[in-house]
């Protein structure tokens, strides 16, 4: 971590918390990410027809308090209204996807939001179609993901952080627009054997995964319901009462039993809330996966101040490079219900010193996911 300060300001910011410690350059600029897009490389086009009918047939159905702003289109509600950066040079052309996408893999190019921060319009959410392979004691298991990006212009902190910390963010900022744009916001359907197996839930810079079993099914019309957390932005289960969810920054072996159970919550923590009251209409878009969207290297929000507070990269930027491939992450988001068990493999998982993944500590994740699931190993 780059200071105490960035400690202070960022355990309970969202996603992009990871970005700001990052020295001052783009996340999308760490060592890791290079080698990952060579062995996975991003597809050059949208998905096809069987791809789409498939994203369309376990489509989410997602749901917001009343009163709460809705996903919004990238490129019509967002990048169309501001400006363009690159190298300090402001770039004097309307901003048009060709354009942001003629500058995808420069780190130092900048764009800022100058539009509402609650902009009407159709509610987007962004759909993509990818392969990985989970390997266990030799044997592999090939999954598909059809995966769902929803953006928000602006993303906040959560709604109960607690009074304390409340005040002292309330002084480092605004509560609501703690930096420009959130696009990892978003879920994942894993499929094997063109089964549904399980659903991976983006959670601040972490992700939760729910395996589909007796006690966790599908509805009859395989759309699973989502919730969007207040102000936050961060994904849960759909539940039409107002729900608190205790929430972290990154999960560490310190903070797990609260994030699991609620009790005992650390200083530097809090809770999401959610409150499922309307369900809301949306148009399902696909993009290819070259696009700015997802690979954008610079940033793609307002650059401030306080560490934390500039806009993230593009959305396949989502989390530390040893966690990218997406067998991975599905495996490292499943949580059992003992907390001892959970405490020891993060402690295993995760170097909090070098901020890296231990490649080694998947292999205990694995087995506990895949028991869950009692998957057959033809």
């Amino acid at each position: 971590m780059r200071s105490t300060r960035c400690l202070v300001y960022l355990t309970l910011c969202c996603t992009v918390a990871i970005t700001a410690c990052a020295g001052g350059e783009s996340f999308a600029t760490r060592p890791g990410f290079t080698q990952y897009f060579n062995l996975y490389p991003p597809h050059p086009e949208p998905p096809d027809k069987q791809q789409f009918a498939l994203l369309e047939q376990y489509r989410p159905r997602i749901y917001l308090h009343h009163n709460q702003q809705g996903p919004v289109d990238f490129y019509q509600q967002y990048i169309n209204n501001g400006e363009l950066e690159v190298a300090g040079r402001t770039i004097d052309q309307p901003l048009t996807r060709q354009l942001l996408n003629r500058y995808t893999d420069n780190p130092d190019a900048l764009f800022t939001y100058k539009g509402a921060a609650e902009p009407g319009g159709p509610a987007v959410v962004y759909a993509r179609f990818d392969k990985d392979t989970l390997t266990y004691q030799q044997t592999s298991y090939p999954l598909q993901f059809l995966t769902y990006n929803l953006t928000f212009p602006t993303s906040g902190m959560l709604v109960s952080p607690g009074r304390f910390n409340t005040a002292l963010l309330s002084i480092a900022g605004d509560l609501t627009d703690w930096h420009q744009l959130d696009h990892y916001v978003g879920l994942s359907i894993a499929l094997y054997k063109k089964r549904p197996v399980a659903v991976m839930l983006q959670q601040h810079n972490y992700q939760t995964t729910y395996v589909f079993n007796e006690g966790f099914t599908l509805p009859a019309d395989n759309r699973i319901k989502i919730d969007i957390a207040i102000r936050s932005n961060e994904v849960y289960l759909h539940n039409s009462d107002k729900v608190e969810h205790p929430a972290v920054s990154f999960i560490t072996k310190d903070n797990i039993a609260f994030l699991m159970t609620g009790n005992d919550k650390p200083f530097m923590a809090g809770f999401d809330v959610t409150h499922g009251e309307k369900e809301i209409d949306y148009r399902l878009e696909t993009l290819p996966q070259t696009d700015a969207f997802y690979q954008f290297k610079g940033r793609l929000g307002e650059s401030r101040l306080l560490p934390g507070r500039d806009g993230p990269p593009g959305a396949d930027y989502a989390t530390l490079p040893g966690l990218m491939p997406r067998a991975i992450r599905l495996v490292t988001g499943f949580r059992t219900e003992s907390q001892p068990r959970e405490t020891e493999k993060i402690a295993a998982l995760f170097n909090a010193e070098s901020f890296t993944i231990n490649a080694e500590a998947i292999e205990t994740y694995t087995q506990d996911f895949l028991d869950a699931l009692s998957l057959p190993e033809d």
